[in-house]
């Protein structure tokens, strides 16, 4: 995964907020095709302009937040992985089976995020944010089949 720098964060920090800093990180999926392929892409993005720091962050808080990108990517190899395992049942629902996929994925991504931030304290608890480095790390290496945003299904059993 791409590494996040403090110059990544360009978004104003909203000074009523409790937190030093905040990654905005999302899953882009869109997918199209005719035919026997159905061209896929799935991309972990960064948005700088909604992502933000405060003045008083070290390089502890990065590695949190480099952690939540890396957390994002996660998800986005797991979706990678189910779409291209699926065995779809009716062409015409392909778009649809995809949709479920991603929202599935999407809002346990959230609330993989949520549990990160909880366990860790935001960071705050060191020994929590040693193990979550840890497990990030080996689901992204667990899922290193994955990595690549584009791929192209064959749905060409459908159209027997």
């Amino acid at each position: 995964t791409r590494s996040v720098t403090w110059e990544d964060f360009k978004g104003r920090a909203p000074s009523n907020s409790p937190f030093v800093a905040m990654t905005w990180s999302a899953i882009r999926f869109n997918f199209s095709g005719e035919g026997n392929n159905v061209n896929v892409s799935i991309e972990t993005i960064f948005d700088p302009k909604q992502s933000w720091k405060k003045k008083n962050v070290d390089d502890h808080i990065l590695n949190h937040e480099q952690k939540h990108f890396d957390l994002t990517e996660v998800y986005s190899r797991i979706l990678r992985k189910e779409v291209q395992e699926t065995k779809f049942k009716k062409y015409e629902s392909i778009g649809t089976d995809l949709q479920k996929l991603f929202n599935k994925n999407f809002a346990a991504c959230d609330k993989a995020q949520d549990k990160y931030d909880s366990e860790t304290d935001h960071s705050k608890k060191k020994d929590q944010q040693l193990l979550w480095d840890a497990k990030i790390d080996n689901m992204l290496d667990s899922l290193s089949n994955w990595a690549a945003n584009d791929f192209v299904l064959d749905v060409g059993y459908l159209l027997k």
